[in-house]
Parts: structure tokens; C-alpha cells; sequence
């Protein structure tokens, strides 16, 4: 990638564009900010301004589809809908969406949507809507998937020859003569942008005839040219029926005990009324439905508050969680100007993949190589890239830690735009975040999420809280660009896993380096660590914290006689007392000897 020219040559084929995804807009970064607590003064604004939530687009290992939340805010509901920024479904009238409303992804929050929904098609962007007509709630969340193109990815159209009373049957040989098929369904106002009939009413599916039928549970006739996007799920550890019984309800729910959801507040879940499992039985359920967690599972209710009635049964998908984290190293063999190209089953041909890199100058503890640029990924020609922000060739034998995290509700893409970016930062609007200041962030730079557009931002960037959200800005306090786009993963500790905040002090300072004391990282070269600064934890600023680093940082190894990991100024400025940083580690990795690039 030599010029802008050439990266957009590289991606010519995409020729779609991302509207912004979240943020609130705050006022410029001023001076040097005042240590004192009661005195902080990074960017503010008078009236901070709700912006709508960013799409999560990690595609999982199996390519079921691309899913994501979204949540309503003030800035994109639109009457009774909310619209959708997503590079596969903008511009595209013939994308196909599946949705569940979402009480509180994250298990945050806590928003009812109590009301048939639908999707439908503006032109240029695919709204979710109430089809009564009612306004939709700013809060209101939703789990969407964009499955792949396939023999049981359709619309299903009811005509006077496939209808009759209250259902329309599905033909498909997938679904014929197989009572076993587990079948999604999302009421679809408008089919490739045309057309457009209303079905207000709670739906599902059953089987009968040797058929599958989508069907109006309060027994109305089903309207003709009544559409509806359906999914066969393929056989999958994440597909299965689930049933309520007296074992699992707790009035107006029903508890999934299942590994993929138990104990994972992040898990998006997908759910359609199935009538008749196996094509036996048959019980109703006239109810607005949707997927709520309690802390420890995740449930289905109904949203007007009815109990949950037993032998209610439900087609469910959870996503099998596919992640993977390494080192890459810079070769003259993937090195191509200023890029160097990640060969990843998770990343290849998935242009909506969320990575992100921190820079490892010692690997395993050994060798020693600095890029001394602010850095990036971007995607093009089937592959992430690894790139230098200022165009400067790509150094033979820099090394970086990359990881891919699960595709769940603590990663997205965050976009600034002129809506949400004011001065030096962009802010984000995301419920695991809001009015917390103690979360902790990972960020990337993203030149261009889903293979689409491309917008440089040649400096070192932090995050920082303040006025109930977390911002990224440049730490240089440089100019946000609108379009600049950003990786965002909130992670959370687990076996071999830390998460935590390295605050740089006068003790574990020496030059240019703060060394890290925690015990997943000490004496263990082969550690793996991503950081990203953070201008304020906590969102105060006791002395002497809130410090800018205003230089490309990077993480090494330092054996004999500390045995300590270290963040470090690439360019070899003194690290700032005060300085702070986000930290992720996962000891679980394993480098051997001689090192096995990937």
C-alpha cells in the first residue's frame, strides 16, 4: 500500500460504503488536562447526543453468517423502525436478515419491544420495524444474522397456490418430507426493495403434509404476498429445539440450558416458535417473543409479560464461538510496501473479520525488531494486512500479537462521523460500556471494515472516559477524520486470560519502558499481550495520571534478570509517569522453539 490510489485499487471490487456506527459527539480537546479529578479536560460537549450502536461482524469458523446487535438509539430509529449499517446488507435490496429481539445483550440493560416485528428495505438501507406501526423504543435491541448464500437461505412469498387459512407452505428439499428441520423465519415487508405487505401478527412454524409451514399463531389469515426470509439451519452443535416445561419456566420464561449460552452473557441467540418438533404435538403461542439473560442463562419470554406456557417449543441458533490468537512476523515473503499479509483461517475471505494487533519486538523472547509507525489492519485481495499509517515499507521481522476474538457482543466496528466526532475523538454508545468508566477496552485502527472504503489516521490513538461514555482519540490531539473506523473488544478475564489496567509509575519506569507485574506474565516469554492506552481508568485522573502517549507503542520481553513483559515508546521517548494502559494477556499460548511463524 505505497498511496491511497493503490489501497483503493486493492479493493475495487467493493464498491458499497459504511455510514457511521456509534458515538456522541463532544467538543474539542483543549489544553494539557489538569491531574486533579474535579478538573478534567479532555473533549466534552454541551448536550451529548445518543448515536446509533455498531454492528458486531465477526463471521464464525463454520461461515453459518455474519451476526451482530443492534440497538436503537436517537440517531438511527426512524418511526417504527431502526435502521441498519452493515456493509453486506447496504445497497443491497436482496440481502436476507434473521432477527430476535434482545432484552439486554451483554446482559445489560433491559428494553421491550412487545410487538411483531419485521424487516424491510428504504432504498439504500434495511430497517427492523414494529408492524403495527408503533414508534420504536430507543434502547430496543436486536440479534441479527446475515446468513450465507445458500440452498436454505430464501424468501418464502405467499400465493393464492402455497396459502391457505392462516399459513403459507414452504417447498424445499431441504424441508420436504424431513418433521426434523429446524427452520428461521423474519416477516420480510419488502423482497428486493419491492412490494410490500404487512403481517401483524406473532408467527411460527410447523409441519404437516410432508411440509413445513410458516403460520399466523393467533389463527389470521395469512395475507397474500405476505413475505418472510427463512433459514434452514444445516446440522450444528448450535441448532436444536428447546421446550418449555415445568422444569425450566420462571413465569413469563423459559431457561435454554445449553454450554454454548450457560454462563456467556455475550452469546447471541436466535429463536423461531416451532409448533409441532418432529411433527408431533402441536402447542401455540400467540406471543411476542424474544431472548433476555439473567446472569447466568440466557431465557426466552414473552414480552407482554404472560406466563410461559409448558410444551411451548422453540427452533434455536447460537453461533459455535470460533477465536484464535498469534504471532505474525513480517517476511519478505508477506510483505508487500507497507503492509504485511495475515494468513488466517478466521480472517481469509472474511472481510468483516474484527482484528487486532499490538506490536511484539521480541517473540518467545528473542530477536529484537521496531516499527516505529502507527499501525493498522485493512482488507484486500481475500486477506487482512498489517499496515504503517505514514505509507513507510514494512520492516522484515517486526512481529505482532493478533487476535481474533469470538464473535459475540463484546466486539465490533466502531465508525466516527460527523454526527459523533468533535475535535480529537470519536465517541462510542454501546451498553457494555455506557456509564461505566472501569470497563476496559481494546482498539484497533480498521482502514476498512467489510473490505469498504478506507480512511487513514496517522496517529497514535487511547481511549478515555468521561461524561457516561468511552472515547477514542488521537493521543496527539491531531484532528479525528470522519470515516476513520476502529476494531472495539471489551474482554473479560478467564483461565490463562487477564484482563487488567498497567499504570506506569516511577518504580516499574525505566527509560522508555514500563514493566508489566502480574503473574500470567512474568517469567513466561511466551506470553501474549495486546495493550491499548487509556487516558483516564477509571474516569478520574489522581496524580499523576492522566497522561497522553503521543508515540507508536509496542510490547517486549525483557529476560535476565527481570523476566518481565514491558510496554515501550517505539521511537524511544520516556514513558510519562502516569502514563495507563488497557492489557490483555492470554498465557495460554504456546511459542516453541525454533519459532513457528504463522
Amino acid at each position: 500500500m505505497f498511496t491511497k490510489y493503490a489501497r483503493f485499487v486493492a479493493v475495487l471490487a467493493v464498491i458499497v460504503s459504511i455510514i457511521g456506527n456509534s458515538g456522541v459527539a463532544y467538543a474539542a480537546r483543549g489544553a494539557v488536562p489538569s491531574v486533579s479529578a474535579q478538573n478534567i479536560q479532555p473533549p466534552r460537549a454541551s448536550q451529548p447526543q445518543l448515536l446509533d450502536l455498531p454492528a458486531l461482524t465477526i463471521p464464525p469458523a463454520n461461515s453459518l453468517g455474519v451476526q451482530f446487535v443492534q440497538v436503537t438509539t436517537a440517531d438511527n430509529v426512524s418511526g417504527n423502525g431502526t435502521i441498519i449499517d452493515h456493509p453486506l446488507t447496504n445497497n443491497n435490496p436482496n440481502a436476507i436478515l434473521i432477527v430476535t429481539p434482545n432484552w439486554n445483550p451483554g446482559g445489560v440493560g433491559g428494553t421491550f419491544d412487545n410487538r411483531p416485528i419485521g424487516v424491510w428495505y428504504n432504498g439504500s438501507r434495511w430497517l427492523i420495524f414494529n408492524q403495527n406501526g408503533t414508534p420504536m423504543q430507543v434502547g430496543a435491541a436486536f440479534n441479527v444474522l446475515i446468513p450465507t448464500a445458500g440452498a436454505g437461505v430464501f424468501v418464502q412469498t405467499a400465493t393464492v397456490s402455497n396459502s391457505a387459512f392462516h399459513y403459507t407452505t414452504i417447498d424445499n428439499a431441504l424441508t420436504n418430507n424431513n418433521p426434523n428441520a429446524l427452520v428461521m423465519v423474519t416477516p420480510n415487508w419488502n423482497p428486493g426493495g419491492l412490494g410490500a405487505t404487512f403481517d401483524n401478527h406473532p408467527i411460527g412454524v410447523w409441519y404437516g403434509s410432508s411440509k413445513w409451514n410458516i403460520f399466523n399463531q393467533d389463527l389470521a389469515a395469512m395475507p397474500l404476498n405476505a413475505s418472510f426470509n427463512v433459514f434452514v439451519l444445516p446440522v450444528y452443535a448450535g441448532a436444536f429445539v428447546h421446550i418449555a416445561s415445568s422444569a425450566n419456566i420462571t413465569s413469563n420464561s423459559t431457561s435454554i440450558d445449553n454450554a454454548l449460552t450457560n454462563g456467556n452473557p455475550n452469546a447471541i441467540i436466535f429463536v423461531t416458535p416451532n409448533y409441532n418438533p418432529g411433527g408431533s404435538g402441536g402447542k401455540y403461542h400467540n406471543r411476542n417473543i424474544g431472548v433476555w439473560n439473567n446472569g447466568g442463562e440466557w431465557l426466552i419470554f414473552n414480552q407482554d409479560g404472560t406466563p410461559m406456557a409448558a410444551g411451548a417449543a422453540f427452533n434455536v441458533l447460537v453461533l459455535v464461538p470460533a477465536s484464535d490468537i498469534f504471532v505474525h512476523t513480517a517476511t519478505a515473503g508477506n510483505i508487500f510496501g507497507n503492509d504485511t499479509i495475515l494468513d488466517n483461517a478466521l480472517t481469509n475471505s472474511h472481510s468483516n473479520a474484527i482484528v487486532f494487533t499490538t506490536l511484539n519486538w521480541n517473540p518467545g523472547g528473542a530477536g529484537g525488531t521496531s516499527n516505529n509507525h502507527n499501525t493498522g489492519v485493512w482488507y484486500g485481495s481475500s486477506k487482512w494486512h498489517i499496515f504503517n499509517q505514514d505509507i513507510t515499507t514494512m520492516p522484515v521481522n517486526a512481529a505482532f500479537n493478533v487476535l481474533v476474538p469470538n464473535p459475540d457482543t463484546s466486539v465490533f466496528v466502531h465508525k466516527a462521523t460527523a454526527v459523533n466526532t468533535l475535535g480529537v475523538g470519536t465517541t462510542l454508545d454501546y451498553p457494555l460500556i455506557n456509564s461505566n468508566p472501569n470497563a476496559i477496552l481494546l482498539v484497533t485502527q480498521n482502514w476498512n471494515p467489510g473490505g469498504v472504503g478506507g480512511t487513514y489516521n496517522n496517529h497514535p490513538i487511547g481511549v478515555w472516559y468521561g461524561g457516561s461514555k468511552w472515547k477514542i482519540f488521537n493521543e496527539n490531539l491531531a484532528t479525528m477524520p470522519t470515516t476513520a473506523a476502529f476494531n472495539v473488544f471489551i474482554p473479560t478475564p478467564g483461565p490463562g486470560i487477564g484482563v487488567f489496567v498497567h499504570n506506569a509509575t516511577a518504580a516499574n519506569i525505566s527509560g522508555q519502558i514500563t514493566y508489566i507485574d502480574n503473574p500470567l506474565t512474568n517469567s513466561n516469554p511466551n506470553a501474549l499481550v495486546l495493550v491499548t492506552p487509556n487516558w483516564n481508568p477509571g474516569g478520574t485522573c489522581p496524580p499523576p495520571a492522566c497522561q497522553y502517549v503521543t508515540h507508536p507503542i509496542g510490547v517486549f520481553y525483557y529476560g535476565s534478570p527481570i523476566y518481565k513483559w514491558g510496554i515501550f515508546n517505539q521511537d524511544n521517548a520516556a514513558m510519562p509517569v502516569g502514563a495507563a494502559f488497557n492489557v490483555y494477556v492470554d498465557a495460554n499460548y504456546k511459542l516453541y522453539l525454533p519459532l513457528i511463524l504463522r
